[in-house]
C-alpha cells in the first residue's frame, strides 16, 4: 500500500467515527481544542493527523483507540522512512542524478587543480623575475593563506511540513530553538512560542499551568497542534511548519472553559529570532 493509500485508510476511519459521533467540525474543535480546518483536512485525507488528535476522537466516541493508533503508527513509520532514490527507478540509458552530480564534482575539482597549478607557475615566475631584478638570492615570502571556517547548523530530523505532529526534542529542533513570542494568563501561567530556524518549524509551550490547561500552536496555513497538561505543571505541543513568509502563534486556555490568551504572531522573514 502506498503512502497516500494508508493516509486515506486512516482518514476513512476518522470519518466513520465523526459520523458516528454526530459532531460537526465546529463541535470537534470545541471538544478537542484542534482547529475546525485541521479536522476537515485530517478527516478528508488531505493531511496526516497528530497521534493525540486520533486518540482524542476515539475516546470522544467511546471507542477503543488501540486499532486506530496502530494504523496511525504504521503510517507514521512510512512517513519517517526515506523516499526511494530517483536513480533506482530510472530506465536503462538514463544516468542517475547522483552520478551526474559526481561527474560535475570531479570536473570542478579538476578545474580547481589546474587553476592551482597555473597559479603556482605564475608565483614561481614572479619570484624568479623579482630575484633577477633585485639581485637578491632570496625570493619574497608568499602570503600565507587564511583558513576558511564553515559553521554548520544543527543536524535535524525534519523541516517544514515534514515536522508536522512530531516531537521537537526527537527531531533535534530544540538545538537552535529560541522563544520568539510570550504571553500569560494571570496570575501564573506562562505561554511561549518556540521557533527553530534549522527545522523551519515552531511549537507552543506552557509553564506553571494547572492539570487540564491546554496549549495550541497555529500557523497561517490553517494547521494546528495541541496538547493538554495531564500531570506536573508544563507541557509542549508537537511541531508545526513555520515557513519564512507565513506566521505562527500560540494560544492557551485554563481548564473548564477558563480564561484564554494568545501570543502575538511571528513571521520568520520579517524579523530575526532573538534569544529572550
Amino acid at each position: 500500500m502506498d503512502r497516500a493509500g494508508s493516509v486515506k485508510d486512516l482518514a476513512s476511519e476518522l470519518l466513520a467515527l465523526k459520523k458516528a459521533s454526530g459532531s460537526s467540525f465546529v463541535q470537534l474543535s470545541e471538544k478537542t481544542h484542534y482547529a475546525k480546518s485541521s479536522w476537515e483536512r485530517w478527516v478528508n485525507g488531505k493531511q496526516f493527523p497528530p497521534r493525540d488528535a486520533v486518540e482524542r476522537l476515539a475516546l470522544l466516541c467511546g471507542t477503543d483507540p488501540a486499532p486506530l493508533l496502530a494504523l496511525w503508527a504504521e503510517e507514521d513509520a512510512r512517513r519517517a522512512a526515506p523516499e526511494p532514490e530517483a536513480g533506482a527507478e530510472a530506465g536503462a540509458g538514463v544516468e542517475p542524478e547522483g552520478r551526474a552530480e559526481s561527474w560535475a564534482a570531479v570536473f570542478r575539482r579538476r578545474r580547481v587543480l589546474w587553476a592551482s597549478v597555473v597559479l603556482a607557475v605564475l608565483l614561481v615566475a614572479g619570484a624568479v623575475s623579482y630575484t633577477a631584478l633585485s639581485g637578491s638570492g632570496e625570493p619574497p615570502a608568499a602570503p600565507r593563506p587564511q583558513p576558511v571556517v564553515t559553521v554548520a547548523g544543527p543536524a535535524t530530523g525534519c523541516t517544514l511540513t515534514h515536522c508536522e505532529g512530531r516531537d521537537p526534542k526527537k527531531m533535534n529542533c530544540g538545538a537552535d530553538a529560541v522563544t520568539v513570542r510570550t504571553g500569560s494568563i494571570p496570575k501564573d501561567l506562562v505561554i511561549e512560542l518556540r521557533y527553530s530556524r534549522a527545522c523551519r518549524a515552531a511549537w507552543g509551550r506552557i509553564s506553571f499551568a494547572q492539570v487540564g490547561a491546554t496549549v495550541v500552536v497555529n500557523n497561517s496555513d490553517g494547521a494546528a497542534q495541541a496538547d493538554v497538561v495531564h500531570f506536573d505543571r508544563d507541557v509542549y505541543t508537537p511541531l508545526i511548519a513555520a515557513p519564512d513568509d507565513g506566521s505562527v502563534w500560540v494560544c492557551a486556555a485554563l481548564p473548564k472553559n477558563g480564561p484564554r490568551s494568545c501570543t502575538g504572531r511571528f513571521i520568520p522573514s520579517e524579523e530575526k529570532a532573538q534569544q529572550p
